[in-house]
């Protein structure tokens, strides 16, 4: 395997116009602020000799910009427990689409761009990305490519918003698109606040290079996720190799689920319309084994349809006002009767007047007796109410014998 690092940020033939501090003629922010960015993040524990300016912005870690504004935000207390590493620097609960501009990407970088926003929707996060034009946008991220090494730059969140831009360079083109796809996703991820893995000895991933500085405020650790980093350990490791699949690691999946999960929309049920909302179904095996129980807090309940009727479906409504469900969880629990685990079906939201499809899934098979499987909507929109319509299940008859659900998650904002 080609262990080759390469950095991120333009370094070969870059040197000799990178300025430490702030010399004079080096300085588009001016100096006082340029000044006074520095001096935060001294502050907030990070050397000064990982600080660079070029072409007037201010740098750490060679690829994370940082504004005056994210600088400030990292001086602010934090408590490590509530929070891979990640700055104080966080979108808020207010961004839930996040658009990047990429119109100037095209080929493999256009190609890889998507690819690198699908990284991010696969996953049950409380925001969704999406490439420009899109409708909904809580924010737009400018994607940019310069002439350059083989990398890219961005930084870190300030306000609650993510950063503007991420730029990648045209060096990229020498590599796979996967490999592309995966510095991408990197910068990405410094947008919405996730620091480099290795940043405490960037020579883990990078070969050479010390300590980007911590100080327990500019680094926290994301419970869940190692303290050590390791060569391929993550997409947020400082360099990358030629040999990248573009892909999320586990512990990027559990540092990403920690700070951004979507939260389950429904809560726990104790009848058809307690606490809240209103949950109906096509039909019912028997009593002790209602609709409701696919909502409610037991991890050993569950919903049995009635038998061969076909569809069957269950749905929730909420009292409270439209929601967006970004991506839904179904859970079965009924041991070795696998043949009433969901098999074929739509998910709908409805408008008022009709059903609107917004995911449908075709031969989910191979159930185990007790699973958790997550599903991202195809076409996110706010609805007052949403059902799950099964049309087969895994029995070999056609048509639905019996369906038996465990929990239905409706996971969103």
């Amino acid at each position: 395997m080609n262990r080759t690092p390469v950095s991120r940020l333009q370094i070969t033939g870059l040197l000799a116009t990178i300025c430490i501090a702030f010399p004079p003629g080096c300085d588009g922010l001016g100096e006082t602020e340029t000044s006074q960015i520095i001096e935060n993040l001294v502050q907030a524990g990070f050397p000064a000799d990982d600080i660079m300016v070029h072409e007037g912005k201010v740098y750490v870690g060679r690829d994370a910009e940082v504004s005056l504004a994210a600088s400030q935000e990292m001086l602010t207390s934090d408590d490590p427990s509530k929070e891979q590493y990640r700055t104080t620097n966080l979108v808020g609960s207010s961004i839930s689409k996040i658009c990047i501009n990429g119109s100037t990407y095209t080929g493999n970088y256009s190609t890889a761009l998507d690819l690198a926003i699908q990284n991010y929707n696969a996953l049950p996060l409380r925001f969704t990305m999406a490439r420009t034009p899109s409708s909904g946008c809580s924010f737009t991220i400018n994607a940019s490519i310069q002439t350059g090494a083989a990398g890219g730059v961005a930084g870190f969140p300030s306000g609650g918003l993510p950063y503007s831009s991420i730029t990648i360079f045209s060096g990229l083109a020498a590599y796979s698109v996967d490999v592309i796809e995966h510095v991408i996703t990197h910068e990405l991820g410094h947008t919405i606040g996730f620091r480099h893995s290795d940043y405490y000895n960037r020579a883990i991933s990078c070969g050479a290079g010390g300590n980007e500085g911590d100080a327990g405020v500019g680094a926290i650790l994301i419970p869940g996720t190692p303290s050590t980093a390791t060569v391929g350990g993550s997409i947020m490791n400082s360099c990358f190799r030629s040999t990248e699949t573009g892909e999320f690691t586990s512990t990027d999946v559990t540092a990403l689920n920690t700070l951004y999960a979507a939260p389950n929309l429904v809560p726990f049920m104790t009848s058809a319309t307690l606490p809240s909302g209103l949950v109906e179904r096509s039909g019912v095996y028997s009593s002790t084994y209602e609709a409701w129980r696919a909502f409610d807090s037991s991890n050993s309940t569950m919903w049995i349809s009635g038998v061969f009727q076909t569809p069957a479906w269950i749905s929730y409504q909420w009292s409270n006002g439209p929601k967006t469900v970004t991506s839904y969880a179904i859970n079965f629990v009924n041991g070795s009767l696998t043949s009433r685990a969901p098999r074929d079906w739509t998910f709908q939201g409805w408008n008022g007047s009709a059903w609107v499809t917004v995911d449908t899934r075709s031969a989910q098979t191979g159930w185990l007796g007790v699973e958790r499987r997550v599903y991202t909507v195809a076409s996110p929109g706010s609805y007052i109410k949403y059902r799950l319509h099964v049309t087969d299940d895994n029995d070999s008859r056609a048509g639905v014998v019996v369906i038996s659900m465990g929990r239905l998650e409706l996971i969103g904002f």
